[in-house]
């Protein structure tokens, strides 16, 4: 019986170990994204779009920075992950970084529906993407967050965390050392 114990205490201790963040980058750049413009005034205007629009690129944003958080609506790991996100999008307000860094989500295989009730049920403060063909992005597994810069070139990769997320505090100084916020 104590055998059967430890094993079970060494399989949950890897399968947590699994599902902590791992950086690496498997690309240099994101390819050209197109998204809907978000129905919510205020979610397109902190986007930094203030006239209607049916759709727009990703590296139209008005930021330097954009965390990109690829997620699924039942995926246990992504709802663990918003109270981590949620405090990011704090963090980022205190220290004044909202003209620079933007966070948004996007829900790959998911649609509309399903995204939007995610976010309402979360109370999630950034604006929510669905993906429902998961064409827009490709990825192995969920949660994979991107953390990009945007370049008159298209969208640099600095960072790509597959998994659940370092501390939001520890994120943000770890953004503000690469591209020297």
């Amino acid at each position: 019986m104590r055998r059967l114990i430890y094993c079970l205490l060494i399989l949950g201790s890897v399968l947590l170990i699994s599902a902590c963040a791992t950086s690496k980058k498997s690309r240099e750049m994101v390819r050209p994204i197109s998204l809907t413009m978000p129905a919510d005034y205020r979610m397109a205007a902190y986007l930094g779009f203030f006239s209607p629009k049916e759709s727009f690129r990703l590296t139209e944003i008005k930021a330097r920075i954009v965390i990109l958080e690829v997620f699924q609506v039942q995926c246990s790991h992504c709802q663990n992950q918003v109270g981590e996100l949620k405090e990011l999008y704090l963090q980022i307000g205190k220290e004044g970084l909202f003209h620079q860094v933007k966070i948004i989500g996007l829900g790959y295989g998911d649609d509309l529906f399903e995204v939007e009730e995610f976010g309402r049920r979360y109370a999630i403060p950034y604006p929510l993407f669905a993906d429902s063909e998961g064409s827009k992005v490709r990825v192995e597994n969920i949660p994979v967050t991107f953390i990009l810069e945007l370049t008159p070139d298209g969208a640099r990769v600095i960072y790509e965390f597959h998994g659940l997320l370092p501390d939001a505090k520890e994120l943000l100084k770890l953004i503000r050392q690469t591209v020297d916020l």
